[in-house]
């Protein structure tokens, strides 16, 4: 299936900034279950471009003159494989590492004890996929995808107490419990193809390590293979996967437009 795909995001500031640097992942990786057709992201200023310690794609964008605003804009055209079943694992990190709870993704009591019953006896085995895959069901239930709610800081516990959230929330709370039992999981970031609805924010969802491979566990969408999804970045968590962070020097408070467009070409 061949995407076309938009991700706009602008940065309005109420007052002059005088310096700002911005990290930006938004270029796809390179899988078998994607093909990259074509992909241009527009900046201020040119970018250095590096990887990550998990094999993302990162662009360092200096902008050192005085401004008001800052417009990201990245488009291409992407392939995907809708028949894949897992993804491959680079072997850029131990899979280990994402058995590792960070300050987003920490498992708190309430969170443990609601967990424990869909949980109990799980491996990281391809024989838990349903144990695993109805837990994600219960956890949507228990948090009804509700926008405006959480911000980008909310940790898992944080979201889980207020019993809301989007997509990054239901996949650190998500994360939070598996690795709490010991599971590798990590967290991608990416876009997501809905025949419905092609006006939508970045995506992000879930993985887990069974027997030797990475499994998807979309909670929002309750979605479990990638048929309709695009991968950008991996990371232990959002801070890690984020399209875009920064910091500046002066400007005040700043608004913030973002929106991507995915729609199907073939």
């Amino acid at each position: 299936m061949k995407l076309q795909i938009t991700h706009q995001t602008n940065y309005a500031y109420t007052e002059l900034a005088q310096s700002t640097v911005q990290y930006i992942r938004m270029t796809p990786m390179t899988l078998a279950h994607q093909t990259i057709h074509s992909w241009n992201i527009m900046l201020p200023s040119l970018a250095q471009q590096q990887r990550d310690g998990f094999g993302n794609i990162w662009l360092t964008v200096n902008r050192n003159e005085p401004h008001t605003d800052l417009q990201i804009q990245a488009s291409g055209v992407i392939e995907i494989d809708p028949s894949t079943a897992y993804v491959e694992d680079s072997l850029q990190v131990p899979y280990l590492l994402y058995t590792l709870p960070t300050d987003l993704t920490t498992c708190d009591t309430t969170m443990r004890d609601f967990a424990q019953p869909y949980l109990a006896n799980v491996s990281p085995t391809l024989d838990s996929l349903p144990q695993l895959q109805y837990f994600a069901a219960a956890l949507l239930k228990m948090m009804p995808y509700t926008s405006h709610q959480t911000h980008v800081g909310t940790t898992a516990a944080q979201a889980f107490a207020q019993k809301v959230g989007v997509c990054q929330d239901h996949t650190h709370v998500f994360m939070a419990c598996v690795r709490d039992i010991g599971l590798p999981a990590r967290y991608v970031s990416g876009y997501l193809y809905d025949a419905y609805n092609n006006h939508l924010a970045s995506h992000a969802w879930a993985e887990i390590w069974l027997d030797g491979h990475w499994y998807t566990f979309d909670v929002a969408n309750q979605k479990f293979t990638p048929s309709e999804h695009v991968y950008v970045a991996v990371g232990r968590d959002y801070l890690d996967a984020a399209p875009v962070r920064g910091m500046r020097i002066g400007g005040g408070y700043e608004n913030l437009f973002s929106q991507v467009m995915v729609t199907k070409v073939s």
